[in-house]
């Protein structure tokens, strides 16, 4: 993560903390151990709760998700009301930029909320299971950056869902910052099944998003569509995934492998790619279980990828 990058972090958790934040509220950061962070680091949970007290480090229950409390999220108060912010606020800043282009994310994002942390984390931990999914799959750590995006893109109200929290900065898995504002709730909170759907299939468009992101650190033979921008992945990525991955299941594709060959080759090559009829037979022959994708996609090299893509229109995106 470049210098200018880490700067945007910072710059977007010192106005969250500083003009977006009322003098009732208390700045939390949620923090997740699933990623991992090295236990003699400044912002690991075992040395927040010896520098800041127990008190200011409270678990989010998610035994439907990990059985381990010791690996449960963690909401810490790193400002009171009140009170300016520490030098945590741009320590986790700094620490949020370097895993920018992590698969999972440590810092979950910073809070601002008037009421405590107790309150907070059962609504936290609430929410979960409102989200949940089909069995065997249960409940869903919406919680998550990217999950977040993905529940931003397919739920309108989104911030129905934030109760005791006025706020919320997450990281938008692009390298930058998001603010996700409370919204007022009348009634039930209705879930769309697309946002549940989407949740469902979240590991694989984390998946997808992790091989996009090396491949674009890579410079590649015939790749029109390589993406050069120094955050590895272009704005809105996980939405474009999202819309690949749900277009591959349109076509009929199911074997996970199948949907992450075409989905990299709609994001490399061309996004129209699934408008050739050639491609088009490839994907129903791989749909149909007559051969993995890979494989037949192995049998083009520059020369035949250059002409199928001078045949298609031009695309103004990567979905």
């Amino acid at each position: 993560m470049s210098s200018q990058s880490a700067q945007g972090y910072l710059q977007w958790v010192d106005r969250f903390a500083t003009q977006l934040r009322q003098p009732e509220e208390a700045l939390y950061l949620l923090l997740d151990p699933f990623a991992g962070c090295p236990t003699e680091h400044p912002l690991s949970i075992a040395s927040l709760t010896e520098t800041l007290g127990s008190d200011a480090v409270v678990r989010v229950d998610s035994h439907g998700l990990v059985q381990n409390p010791h690996d449960w999220p963690a909401l810490v108060q790193i400002a009171k009301p009140g009170a300016a912010p520490t030098s945590l606020a741009a320590l986790s800043a700094a620490y949020a930029a370097r895993e920018a282009t992590a698969t999972w994310h440590y810092v979950c994002g910073w809070l601002l909320s008037e009421y405590p942390a107790d309150l907070i984390v059962h609504h936290i931990s609430q929410q979960c299971h409102v989200l949940h999914q089909p069995p065997p799959h249960g409940i869903t750590a919406w919680f998550e950056p990217v999950r977040l995006v993905l529940l931003r893109a397919t739920m309108p109200h989104a911030g129905q869902m934030l109760g005791p929290i006025r706020s919320w900065l997450h990281p938008d898995g692009c390298g930058s910052c998001a603010v996700l504002e409370r919204q007022p709730l009348a009634g039930e909170l209705v879930v769309p099944e697309a946002a549940r759907a989407t949740q469902h299939i979240a590991p694989q468009i984390i998946q997808l998003l992790g091989a996009w992101r090396r491949l674009n650190a890579v410079q590649q033979s015939y790749a029109p569509w390589q993406f050069a921008g120094p955050t590895g992945l272009p704005e809105n990525a996980p939405v474009h995934a999202m819309n690949l991955i749900l277009k591959a299941f349109r076509h009929g594709l199911r074997d996970r492998a199948d949907i992450q060959c075409l989905c990299l080759h709609l994001v490399m090559i061309h996004p129209l790619l699934l408008q050739h009829p050639t491609i088009q037979h490839d994907v129903a022959q791989a749909a149909a279980g007559v051969q993995r994708l890979a494989s037949r996609f192995a049998r083009y090299d520059d020369r035949a990828w250059s002409n199928i893509v001078t045949a298609l229109p031009q695309a103004r995106s990567y979905s």
